[in-house]
Formats: C-alpha cells, structure tokens, sequence
C-alpha cells in the first residue's frame, strides 16, 4: 500500500484525494497532507473522510510518505522538488510553473533515483508534441483565451486592476514567453509550462493571453509548426465550481496520470 502526502488541500488536492480513496483505494492510501491554511485542511476532511490521516509539516511530508503530490502554488512547487528527489522519491507536481523556474533541475534529476510526473492538464496536443521531439520543431504557441474573474490578483494584473473593469470587449492583455507568462500569471498559465517542457523550452515557447467580459469559460489554443507538419488543438474548459482559476480538465488530467501510474496498461505518447 502506497503511502501519499498531499501538499495543498484546496480544489485540486482534495479532488485528487477523493480519487485516491474511491478509484485507487487497491493501490494507495492518502497518508499525510499539508497546508499553510487550516480552514483548507477542515475542507479537505469533509471530502476525504479517514480519520488516519495526519496533518504535518512539508518537510516530514516529503521524508515519509512514499509519493507525494504537490497541489499548492509554484513558490511550493520550486521550493519542494528539490527536497523530493534528495530523498529518492516521485511526485506528481501540479504547479508546473514552479518546474521551469529551478535552475538546477537536470542536474537534481540526474542524481536522483526519483522521478516528476507533470500531467497534461487543461490543454491538447500535449502527445504530439513529445512524438514530434525528434523532428525539427519552428514554433510553438498557446493561446488562452479566459473570463476577467479569473485573471484577478495575477502579479501582472494588480497594477491594472481599474483597467481590468474597464475592459469591454475581447482584449489582448499579454504577449511574450512562457517563462514570462508563469512568473506574470503564476496561478492562470500553468499549460504554458507544461507545454514548454514537452517541446522547445521556456524561452521559445510563445504564449498570448486575451481576456473579454462575454467569456465564460477558459479556452486554450495551440498551433506547433515543424518538419513533421503543423498541428492545431482547442479546448475550451470549463472551470471548477469551487474555484474559477482551475479547469475542471487539469483535475481529470492529473487523476488519470495518477491512473497511468497505478495501472499496468499505459495508453498515450
């Protein structure tokens, strides 16, 4: 029986924690959890009720479960990783952002005997991208299209939060990297990242960002250029009830990479 420490009990964490409990129970128990908000982990209770379950501190999380899933922000994600494949051992990171920021990370992977696994999240093309690796790729760009809500109290917004409520029609609000993009929008363009590390890195991969009062739902574009052809997906999310900056696809996508895990037939690039 598999040992979890889940790091982040909000809408993601405890998803994930009730996956662990009614679809992997065989495999896995949810062990240890830990949250910087205790009215997060009195949430986390109601939905995964097992009173075995202990609160602790992240470090003790890291050093006893045996996989752990990192569910919180970027700054938590950055800052843990390194500590995981120190100790040998795997997670499921969430907060992709946090991945492309740790300077050092080839280097922490080659030492370690631990292993990062980064679901697809809210977008698709992900597969092709990694199969298109061995071609010579030209360009890689994402397009997010997401409601004004859902952008609030982004790094790069609070500055032009007046302009945010002024903002009548559909508007282009960012263009650049995604490395750019994860530092400006932290808790919104987690795909960016994801995207970059399948394909040509965080400095070539472009992201642009609109946003529009009549959007209800989170879109995402890409369009890969290269050798093999051109491949063009969409997907339009609808966000999670609980909290509007999460799709409700990023929390199938990580049940289902925990479901590839655990399972002996693994379907996909």
């Amino acid at each position: 029986m598999i040992k979890i420490g889940i790091v982040g009990c909000g809408t993601i964490g405890s998803s994930l924690g009730k996956a662990i409990q009614k679809r992997f129970s065989q495999y896995a128990r949810v062990a240890y959890v830990s949250d910087i908000f205790d009215e997060q982990i009195k949430k986390f209770r109601k939905k995964v009720i097992n009173r075995s379950i202990l609160e602790i501190s992240v470090k003790e999380l890291v050093e006893k479960s045996d996989f752990i899933i990192e569910a919180a922000c970027p700054d938590v994600a950055k800052a843990i990783i390194p500590k995981i494949l120190q100790c040998h051992k795997q997670a499921l990171i969430l907060s992709v952002g946090g991945v492309i920021q740790i300077k050092n990370l080839e280097r922490l992977l080659q030492k370690s005997r631990g292993c990062i696994y980064i679901p697809s999240g809210a977008i698709a093309g992900v597969d092709a991208l990694l199969a298109c690796k061995g071609a010579s790729i030209k360009r890689v760009r994402i397009t997010t299209r997401k409601p004004v809500r859902s952008l609030l109290g982004a790094p790069f917004m609070k500055k032009a939060k007046n302009e945010l409520n002024k903002i009548r029609k559909t508007t282009l609000i960012f263009e650049g990297t995604a490395e750019q993009a994860v530092r400006y929008f932290p808790q919104n363009i987690n795909v960016a990242a994801t995207l970059s590390l399948a394909g040509v890195g965080s400095k070539r991969t472009l992201v642009r960002i609109y946003t529009s009062p009549t959007y209800r739902f989170n879109s995402h574009e890409i369009e890969i250029e290269g050798d093999f052809g051109r491949i063009h997906s969409k997907v339009t999310n609808i966000p999670s009830e609980e909290n509007p900056k999460t799709s409700a696809l990023a929390i199938g996508s990580a049940i289902a990479t925990l479901g590839k895990i655990f399972s002996r037939l693994k379907v996909g690039t």
